[in-house]
């Protein structure tokens, strides 16, 4: 079963291969402000079909965050896998979809984990 995410305009359309069970709701100055909610993948298993409007904001350079340019809104993200530990800034990456996105998706079948990214980094 293919589940699709779309911004508002249709600009962006990812598909993925399951649907997310969980996702992640963090206190971060970004994610407050962009009402991001974040289901993660390993990046092979998005297929993005479209990005016509693609706007990046990377201010570190170690997150990318994408957002619809035509109708702002925020789409997608590649970040480093800090789940796997270890030192230094791990090189596997992970793709966070906002789960906002999903179409025809019951945001209510989630369990959603709060982290406190305000704090932590």
């Amino acid at each position: 079963m293919t589940i699709v995410a779309t911004c508002h305009c249709g600009g962006t359309r990812i598909e993925f291969p399951d649907a997310p069970t969980h996702a992640t709701s963090c206190t971060c100055t970004f994610c407050t402000k962009t009402g991001g909610l974040w289901a993660y993948y390993p990046p092979e298993a998005a297929t993005i079909v479209s990005d016509t409007h693609r706007g990046e904001y990377a201010p570190s350079g170690l997150n990318q965050h994408y957002f619809c340019g035509n109708c702002g809104c925020t789409t997608y993200g590649i970040s480093p896998d800090w789940e796997l530990g270890g030192e230094g800034i791990p090189e596997k990456r992970k793709f966070a979809i906002n789960v906002r996105l999903l179409d025809d998706f019951d945001l209510k079948s989630l369990t959603v984990e709060e982290i406190d990214g305000r704090n932590l980094w």
